[in-house]
């Protein structure tokens, strides 16, 4: 566990990014390979992490968890589900593994409702997925994305700055969240209150409207290769 972020019994929160802020330079917290089974907060009221944590009641008490936010695949199910834990609610999102080919867009807004309402609330909320590294980590960017109007890139630095091994899958996740962009620009940018065609603003979306054989042509260009991590290239380096 983090013991920077605990002080005197109280939970020490990142310092939130600024709106509308990059780019995010990436700043390799003190990391060791095992803290990838650890949780780290990511800002007030938001901590990611692997599901087994459900287990680890000493975290559990130390963040003062009171909501887990499950993300998983419906083939999942039967082994991460909810638990009788005192005063912990459990919520899950069931989104496929194979996220080129699912709408994932819509799992992104319904997570952001429910992580922006927990944290108006002043509820911590565990986000998480069986590993804590790919799928939560994704969900959690495009939660800093609407939330502090982030491009894609700046919200994956920003996650990896507190949580070093959170790696959204290249050919999918990024993919998704690139594509989810413009949408939180736009609402950013809108009045308050004003509805917007979502769909609209998909470049997947326009792209099959304009011609039916895009997306293939666009699945096959990002299909193969090896699972990379990018964002160290992406972002120079630098001493915190």
């Amino acid at each position: 566990m983090d013991e920077d972020s605990l002080a005197d019994g109280q939970i020490r929160w990142p310092q939130p990014p600024q709106h509308g802020a990059g780019p995010i330079g990436l700043c390799v917290p003190p990391w060791a390979y095992d803290d990838r089974h650890l949780g780290q907060p990511i800002v007030p009221h938001l901590v990611a992490g692997p599901y087994h944590l459900v287990r680890n009641s000493k975290f559990l008490e130390q963040y003062r968890i009171e909501v887990v936010l499950c993300i998983r695949d419906p083939s999942e199910l039967q082994f991460l589900r909810g638990r009788e834990l005192a005063g912990i609610e459990f919520r899950f999102l069931d989104v496929p593994t194979d996220v080129f080919q699912t709408s994932i867009l819509p799992h992104f807004a319904e997570a952001n409702g429910i992580i922006a309402g927990l944290v108006a609330a002043g509820r911590n909320v565990l986000v998480c997925c069986s590993d804590g590294i790919d799928k939560s980590s994704a969900f959690v960017a495009a939660y800093l994305m609407e939330a502090y109007a982030l491009r894609a890139q700046d919200a994956i630095t920003f996650v990896q700055n507190h949580r070093y091994c959170a790696t959204p899958s290249i050919n999918g996740y990024r993919i998704k969240l690139a594509e989810y962009e413009p949408i939180c620009a736009a609402r950013a940018a809108a009045p308050a209150g004003e509805a917007m065609d979502t769909d609209a603003m998909n470049p997947l979306r326009r792209r099959a409207e304009d011609d039916p054989e895009t997306d293939a042509v666009h699945a096959a260009s990002f299909g193969g290769g090896p699972e990379c991590r990018p964002i160290a290239a992406a972002h120079k380096r630098r001493v915190c």
